[in-house]
């Protein structure tokens, strides 16, 4: 069987796992553990190494289990200028992503408030003793870089940690009610939004956008491979030095567009009530849970007048995500939009309309082999995590002024976009003039970064649940307070999340039984366990949701050690018999597995004697088609090929009779 296409996710972004002991072992001096260990609230009792590396571990391990319940509890024993220094980190960087040197120092300096701006030596030399002590307390490290990289830097790995202390932010945003006293967007229903959109999906599928047609020399030419391109534009690169290479430094744009056709979108639309921008996002959840068929980016594109060809839900896919239940349907989507989704889909909408010009353009070096759509992909969920983490210390159900806490992320670290890259490799243009937007200029931060962190509350946290928006009358964002739900998602509560807020029940269809030997079971939450049984002993149903009993399937079951017991006692418990077709089937081939081999279908040749027999076998192609022998008499063929062989039998004079 060909195994499915995937959609392509945004490349991982965790660093290695972290091995405490050999790390500790390799990092500190007898001296260094002994002082580490009295940091850590444990009294050095060993005088060995081993015995000290031991100890300091399992104190780490300790502290690291306490940050899980309480994150603050990573700085206790800091002074207050470590402390904030790794509060401004934590929220800058993802604490799970190494970090470069380059990157702590722009974080270190770039604040127009801080004292040392225009003092680098000063200044290097403080960041250097800062990002030293925090190493001599074990929660800093030096690593390598995990993702692919051509800059030459250092890097560091924090200790390891699910949930990290973030900034603390002035309490200047906060709005009184009085001040929000406009209507609000009415909190979204993210499960029920996608459920309609995949009930949409199911029934008529979805067009894709034609790509862009590339380049004659894209296939030849590494910047051009792998990337959708506007085909003008690259030539005009490729001429824009006459006999020279391009220059590396070049930049060509990424182009940003929906991933479906016009006339799908609209009848989506149409489908489900929601608008163009929201179906898009949940396509884009859908494609990185795998829901939806992937399409091969090998085959050559159909002339079709509705885009590049249809995609549909993948049943399968489709009948396990409805056997999860609210809690692993929101985990799931969730970590899809922070993890994985290609789509940079509020960099799309900050974009805003191409016609008749965009607002700006994400360009990218044509030099920068090591930045591939993955990895660009992965910095769009990066930025994503990032504003996670700041919500992470607003408050809850208080409404934050937008305009205020805009300025604020401004001043804290205007140039956030760059996790993974640098900004030499892609970085935001001008549409019109192509020139770079300078990120530390605010009024050029508001039209690209400023505009992206607004679409990613506005939207795409909006859409989940997690925020409550209130628009401006031209349709920006004015202020917005984080939800019960959005802090369920935020702190990655392991409780079940607020049901009121999460989605209302579902009704569940009834099993039933279309024929005697084919079942509809319509996936439940309470239904996983017999739907993982149905899988393993049927085929699956051209229908959704729809499983056929064939002997085959039957003998596949008993094969892999499922016993006709365990599937009549999970029928049982759904209070869903198997039909009596089904079980007296079940009994009579589990009474002679082992035995006797069960087929679907056979083709067997029967000759009247047995020197019949030796003589095909000896003038004809008999024996090349012969899968098994049963008696001097009986043979098994392979189907393939039956009509030559029937023809020889003819021309032998025998008369075959086919059954």
């Amino acid at each position: 069987m060909t195994p499915a296409r995937t959609w392509p996710v945004a490349t991982p972004f965790r660093s290695n796992a972290l091995s405490l002991a050999p790390v500790i072992e390799a990092e500190f001096s007898g001296a260094q553990l002994r002082e580490l260990a009295r940091w850590l609230g444990a009294t050095p009792k060993d005088h060995s190494r081993a015995g000290l590396v031991e100890q300091v571990v399992t104190a780490l391990n300790e502290r690291i289990a306490r940050v899980a319940e309480s994150p603050d509890a990573l700085l206790e024993g800091l002074s207050d200028a470590q402390q904030h220094f790794a509060r401004r980190l934590l929220t800058a960087r993802d604490p799970e992503v190494p970090v470069a040197y380059s990157a702590i120092a722009d974080l270190w300096t770039q604040s127009a408030k801080h004292p040392s701006r225009s003092s680098w030596p000063y200044a290097n030399r403080q960041l250097t003793e800062m990002l030293e002590s925090l190493r001599r307390r074990a929660l800093l490290f030096p690593t390598r870089a995990p993702f692919p990289t051509s800059a030459h830097d250092s890097y560091y790995q924090w200790l390891p940690m699910r949930r990290a202390p973030v900034m603390r932010w002035p309490a200047s945003a906060e709005a009184t009610t009085r001040e929000v006293a406009g209507p609000s967007s009415p909190t979204a229903n993210f499960l029920e939004h996608f459920q309609a959109f995949l009930d949409a999906i199911a029934r008529s599928g979805a067009a894709l956008r034609a790509r862009l047609p590339p380049h004659q020399q894209a296939a030849r030419l590494s910047w051009l491979r792998g990337w959708e391109h506007n085909a003008d534009e690259a030539e005009r690169v490729l001429r824009s030095r006459p006999n020279w290479a391009p220059d590396p430094h070049t930049g060509i744009s990424v182009p940003m567009l929906s991933p479906l056709a016009a006339e799908s979108l609209t009848t989506l639309e149409n489908q489900t009530g929601l608008p163009a921008p929201q179906i898009e996002f949940l396509f884009a959840i859908a494609c990185a849970l795998q829901l939806i068929e992937a399409t091969d980016p090998d085959a050559p594109a159909p002339q079709a007048t509705d885009g590049a060809g249809r995609v549909r839900v993948r049943n399968e896919a489709l009948e396990a995500w409805l056997s999860m239940d609210d809690q692993q349907q929101l985990r799931r989507a969730w970590t899809a939009w922070s993890e994985q989704i290609m789509d940079g889909l509020e960099v799309r909408s900050a974009i805003g309309d191409p016609k008749p010009e965009p607002s700006f353009r994400v360009m990218r070096a044509i030099g920068a082999r090591a930045l591939t759509p993955n990895l660009l992909a992965a910095e769009w969920c990066a930025l994503r995590r990032y504003m996670v983490r700041v919500l992470r210390s607003l408050p809850l159900d208080r409404w934050i002024r937008w305009d205020t806490l805009q300025e604020q992320l401004f001043d804290f670290h205007p140039e956030c976009t760059w996790t993974f890259a640098t900004k030499a490799s892609w970085w935001f243009a001008y549409a019109a003039k192509g020139t770079r937007v300078n990120l530390k200029v605010l009024d050029e931060w508001r039209l690209t970064l400023g505009a992206i962190l607004e679409h990613i509350i506005r939207d795409s946290l909006a859409w989940f649940g997690a925020v409550e928006a209130r628009p401006t009358p031209a349709g920006r964002l004015d202020a917005f307070k984080i939800t019960p739900l959005g802090e369920w998602f935020i702190e990655g509560r392991e409780e079940p999340p607020p049901i009121s807020v999460a989605r209302t029940s579902r009704p569940i269809e009834p099993i039933e039984w279309l024929d005697e030997y084919t079942l509809r079971l319509p996936p439940a939450p309470d239904r996983a366990a017999l739907v993982g049984v149905v899988r393993r002993c049927t085929e699956h149903g051209s229908a959704p949701f729809t499983y056929t009993f064939t002997a085959a399937s039957i003998e596949r079951a008993l094969s892999e050690g499922l016993s006709f017991a365990d599937v009549a006692a999970q029928f049982k418990r759904a209070r869903a018999p198997l039909s009596r077709t089904v079980s007296n089937e079940f009994k009579r081939i589990a009474q002679r597995h082992g035995r006797v081999r069960v087929y679907q279908s056979l083709t067997v040749l029967e000759l009247a004697d047995d020197f019949a027999a030796r003589e095909l076998a000896a003038s004809t192609s008999l024996m090349q088609y012969v899968v098994y022998q049963l008696s001097p008499r009986t043979f098994v063929l392979n189907a393939e090929g039956l009509d030559r062989l029937i023809g020889e039998l003819l021309k032998k004079g025998y008369t075959p009779r086919v059954k």
